[in-house]
């Protein structure tokens, strides 16, 4: 029966704040997409003030507070010491505090970032969890500007330091292997990874929410190459080492399923088909997991995507190698030794009759463990010439890590330290040498300028953009112009973590510059990288998100106002 007055069908009915958060809540039920505008405020008994729980000691001592782990059992600070009055190194401190709402913060770990290294400026940090990885944090640093004499005595405009510290968390639980040890905590709990490398202008984007997306792996851009670095603890027990990264039985299955349709030899022409085609991801074995399948499936679409962006038709050509071990200047030539392509068969593909490693495949493991480091352990520790960048691997107490012999069988936990590498230059002279329609216009390159679209971690695929400046000789419908001119392009890449191989996506147009500085093209093409990735987006799980924590807010002069646990709804007001 209908209601028969306006008050029965609330009509006159008056809206209180609960029955308003729960229309937003049956909202996100049909939507579902929570508004951040929902829970503007908490309630005073889901807030804690800042000085109420820690000691006046440590705010005295310059505790700078940046936020919450993702458990939400501890809350992250960090202190900046300056080592020596007269020269200004700095050395930084990161601690962890268990937190239990209104009750004192216990200060249950310390440790020393970036060790050993003499850090002459005030960094920006940035503190990150992998998405479902609890048992370490990636602590990034780098120098903002040339403030002081000693910084601009000792660097210049044109590069950057980055310094990075990966370090074990303290267990949320009690660790049996922890309480089993003698010696103090176990691996899992006590190692340190220290690593600095410098980038040139125009810097590389700092991207968390890509570059760690895949748990134990961080992607890092040196700017003449991706480096991606898999740092993970195998447990005592295991025979053989959990590879995360390079794999040639991957590298074998997936060569051997794509010869069938790319077996012919392929053209150098621009209009060319990725082997990794959105058929091939769709016929999987009855074997592949759903959601391994649906991964393949997305990242078949952003191929797809990337195509249509670009206008170019489909026609089969093989894989590109993967990268050469040097870092030869940020310029090239066709002349250059670089354009040629290492021993594999026809247009880059590896051998399929075998699972031999292909040369131009640039991969090393190291694997550490606890114990005592001896001055011939130190000699031999980076000898191995495919090291993109070189790692000081310690305990807590700043100790020496003891590296294995890569043929030397143990038992007990030891770190596994994985690098795997594409460089820039060699993958810009090979696409452009096969599928460029303007290749024979092509000169030399000047710059460029890498940008991560992606990276999906159930098929370890990442796709990346490079933005080129390069001198070009007039086309055919130019006329008298005999001297080449500055253009500007982009190149869509996707390489596969597993293979170590590389495929073009697209190859973009020659656009001239005309009275541009490149100041102006590079914030021009970042633009242009914010507004695909938008477009290519997907909304993050609840639960697996890259969590960051930054000191932005002091390099901008301010404060945070709250720290807050977002899951847990709870907020420590500073």
């Amino acid at each position: 029966m209908a209601p028969s007055s306006k008050s029965e069908r609330g009509g006159n009915r008056k809206w209180g704040p609960r029955d308003h958060v729960i229309r937003q809540l049956d909202r996100v039920k049909i939507t579902g997409q929570l508004s951040s505008r929902l829970f503007r405020k908490l309630p005073p008994r889901l807030c804690v003030s800042l000085r109420n729980i820690v000691d006046e000691e440590f705010l005295q001592k310059g505790h700078i507070f940046l936020g919450f782990t993702k458990c939400g059992r501890f809350v992250l600070s960090y202190t900046s010491d300056v080592l020596d009055d007269d020269f200004s190194f700095y050395s930084y401190h990161l601690y962890w505090w268990q937190f239990q709402v209104h009750s004192k913060l216990r200060l249950v770990r310390q440790v020393r970032l970036f060790q050993d290294e003499e850090i002459y400026s005030d960094l920006f940090l940035t503190v990150c969890e992998w998405p479902s990885d609890s048992s370490k944090v990636i602590v990034f640093g780098f120098n903002t500007s040339g403030n002081g004499m000693l910084m601009n005595m000792m660097s210049d405009e044109n590069h950057r330091d980055i310094y990075i510290s990966i370090v074990s968390a303290p267990p949320t639980s009690p660790c049996t292997d922890c309480r089993e040890s003698t010696s103090g905590p176990c691996l899992l709990h006590s190692f340190m990874l220290h690593t600095k490398y410098q980038v040139v202008y125009p810097f590389p984007t700092f991207q968390p929410a890509f570059q760690l997306k895949k748990d134990h792996v961080v992607l890092l851009n040196t700017s003449y190459s991706l480096v991606a670095c898999a740092v993970s603890v195998q447990q005592a027990g295991n025979t053989e080492p959990n590879q995360i990264l390079y794999s040639k039985q991957s590298q074998h299955r997936i060569t051997c399923s794509c010869s069938s349709s790319s077996s012919s030899p392929s053209s150098s022409s621009a209009s060319s088909r990725s082997p990794l085609m959105p058929d091939q991801f769709c016929s999987s074995p009855p074997i592949t997991p759903p959601a391994v399948t649906r991964a393949r499936e997305f990242v078949a679409g952003i191929f797809r995507r990337a195509r249509e962006a670009s206008g170019l038709e489909s026609q089969e050509r093989g894989e590109k190698a993967g990268p050469s071990t040097e870092s030869p200047p940020r310029t090239s030539d066709p002349e250059s030794p670089i354009w040629h392509r290492p021993s594999s068969e026809g247009h880059g593909r590896p051998n399929t009759g075998h699972t031999e490693e292909p040369s131009y495949v640039n991969y090393t493991r190291l694997r550490y463990f606890l114990g005592e480091v001896t001055e011939t352990d130190q000699e031999s520790e980076y000898e191995d010439d495919k090291i993109s960048l070189p790692f000081l691997v310690t305990d807590l107490k700043g100790r020496h890590l003891k590296p294995i012999n890569e043929k030397a069988s143990f038992q007990g936990q030891h770190l596994n330290v994985e690098q795997l590498t594409l460089d820039f230059e060699y993958v810009i002279n090979e696409v452009i040498r096969h599928d460029a329609s303007w290749s024979r216009q092509f000169c030399s390159f000047s710059d460029y300028d890498i940008v991560i679209l992606e990276m999906c971690p159930e098929t370890n695929q990442v796709i990346i953009n490079i933005g080129l400046l390069l001198l070009a000789f007039p086309g055919p419908q130019d006329e008298g112009q005999l001297r080449p001119k500055t253009h500007h392009t982009s190149l869509k890449v996707a390489w596969d973590l597993h293979t170590g191989i590389f495929n073009t996506l697209s190859v973009g147009d020659l656009i001239e510059v005309k009275g541009q500085t490149s100041g102006s093209v590079w914030s021009t093409y970042r633009k242009s990288c914010v507004d695909t990735v938008m477009k290519w987006l997907v909304p993050e799980s609840g639960v697996r998100y890259v969590n960051r924590m930054t000191n932005e807010a002091l390099h901008k002069g301010c404060s945070l106002k709250v720290l807050a646990d977002s899951v847990r709804y709870t907020w420590i007001v500073l």
